[in-house]
């Protein structure tokens, strides 16, 4: 147990002085824009795609479907499983009903995920991780947009929206270096070329700080707002049903052992932004939005711990 937190103790600390640094006016909410913007712009795509150029991507096929199955799998159950509640439990029109969706589904996979796992499970599962990282704005898109077309009863439009979807990604980063990366592996496994593997090896190493500190400083945007019964019930659904969902799926149910912990890690993560930000676009459930972010951020940390815990530390 107290190697537990001592574990868990740096990545806390990190993300706190990020969060003072910008409460107290240390650093500008523009400069810690721009960190997380380096975060997701250059240092994460280079610990994509050098990690996933030097993986054995197609000899781990029967693993990586697995993975994907056991993630995205869970995440479209507990999504719609946030609709049920909302819709049934706290009488949300359907708007509403999709941002609690969004909230229960999606983590916070980026600005904690990705340090989380590789702190608090080591290194040697990167690639697991960097896999369903690299696809998550992608799957959990089209995954959405599934939902609120056919709930809408315009299924025909799914085509066209799943076709703006991938263009959209085609610009992303993060979805580009996946990409590189495994078209690498397939075409020339192998260790990259001495100078540029040394550049995305020291730009890599940033993104555990930088994304650390980061969230802390975003998370000052983000307060007990009100509608804390319904902030409980998505910080649940995110907390507690979504990893349990997804390990299940990926490992007594698909038979992954180890991977199936790096998925359920992440799915352990807090309510991601996309939720405030669907929230901002819609103009309704903003505090709903604001109030799960601070609430599932505060008590991930239990939940991390009791996960880590169950698995062995």
């Amino acid at each position: 147990m107290e190697a537990i937190v001592l574990q868990m103790l740096p990545v806390m600390i990190i993300v706190g002085l990020g969060y003072a640094a910008v409460r107290f006016d240390f650093v500008s909410q523009a400069a810690n824009e721009g960190v997380t913007r380096f975060v997701f712009a250059v240092a994460l795509p280079a610990l994509i795609f050098r990690n996933l150029a030097i993986s054995d991507i197609p000899g781990n096929l029967q693993f990586i479907w697995k993975l994907l199955l056991g993630y995205y799998g869970g995440a479209l159950l507990v999504m719609l499983l946030g609709i049920v509640v909302a819709k049934f439990a706290f009488a949300k029109e359907r708007a509403e009903q999709h941002i609690f969706a969004v909230g229960a589904s999606h983590a916070n996979v980026i600005l904690l995920g990705v340090p989380a796992v590789l702190l608090l499970l080591g290194t040697r599962w990167v690639t697991p991780l960097l896999l369903i990282i690299g696809l998550h704005g992608l799957i959990m898109a089209i995954l959405l947009t599934l939902v609120s077309r056919i709930r809408a009863g315009r299924a025909g439009e799914l085509p066209g929206a799943i076709w703006q979807t991938l263009l959209s990604q085609a610009k992303n980063p993060i979805f580009i270096a996946l990409v590189a990366g495994v078209l690498y592996s397939a075409i020339d496994p192998g260790q990259l070329p001495g100078t540029v593997n040394s550049i995305l090896r020291i730009l890599g190493n940033a993104v555990l700080p930088a994304a650390l500190f980061g969230l802390g400083g975003m998370m000052v945007r983000y307060r007990f707002a009100g509608q804390m019964p319904e902030a409980a019930a998505v910080s649940a659904l995110k907390l507690v049903a979504h990893p349990l969902i997804v390990w299940f799926i990926a490992g007594p149910l698909l038979g992954l052992n180890n991977w199936a912990w790096v998925a359920a890690l992440l799915a352990a993560m807090p309510v991601g932004f996309n939720m405030h930000n669907m929230a901002s676009r819609s103009q309704q459930g903003a505090a709903l939005a604001s109030s799960s972010t601070a609430l599932s951020t505060v008590i991930a940390v239990a939940t991390v711990f009791a996960l880590l815990y169950f698995r062995g530390g």
